[in-house]
């Protein structure tokens, strides 16, 4: 019994984590507007000296829609995660549902780590746009964070493949009895 309880307690408390992360999300899209600056003196992939200050309307608004390109697929798979993870509160573990949510945050993780050097890239003709020509520059960087989010992903896709699999031999065996 105190297994059951404990599961349930950790469900919640990730439910309400992921709940609140949904929330942050679209203000760390607010930050970046208003940050702007800050963030691309501090962005380590371009010379500060490459980047004109102030940054233009169109770079930040660049620089706000490739943040939202990067975290979109973050954000649908935490959607799905907080479904899940209702349906654990409601210890509903074996939901004919549960393992398509799975699928979908994994998807998301996935999504986000393929997305990461492409929107760094992308990034980086935003940030210097604006310059002569010769001085305009593209970065591309590929590291091991997007590599370990592709592989946790992956792992989470297979844990909601065996899930599903669990569910099917739950439902077979309550049909006998």
């Amino acid at each position: 019994m105190a297994r059951k309880d404990r599961t349930s307690v950790i469900c919640r408390v990730l439910y309400y984590l992921c709940a609140l992360s949904l929330w942050v999300m679209p203000a760390f899209l607010i930050w970046v507007w208003f940050c702007a600056d800050l963030i691309a003196k501090q962005n380590g992939r371009i010379p500060v000296q490459a980047i004109p200050f102030p940054l233009p309307v169109s770079t930040k608004v660049g620089m706000v829609l490739l943040s939202a390109l990067l975290i979109a697929p973050t954000y649908w798979g935490l959607i799905s995660l907080r479904r899940f993870l209702k349906a654990c509160c409601a210890e509903d573990y074996l939901g004919t549902q549960n393992s398509r949510l799975l699928k979908r945050f994994a998807l998301g993780l996935m999504g986000s780590a393929l997305l990461s050097p492409i929107c760094g890239a992308a990034l980086s003709v935003v940030l210097t746009m604006h310059n002569p020509p010769g001085q305009k520059m593209l970065a591309i960087s590929i590291g091991s964070n997007q590599f370990i989010l592709a592989g946790v992903g992956a792992l989470i896709f297979l844990l909601a493949n065996l899930l599903k699999r669990a569910s099917l031999i739950a439902e077979e065996h309550a049909q006998i009895i």
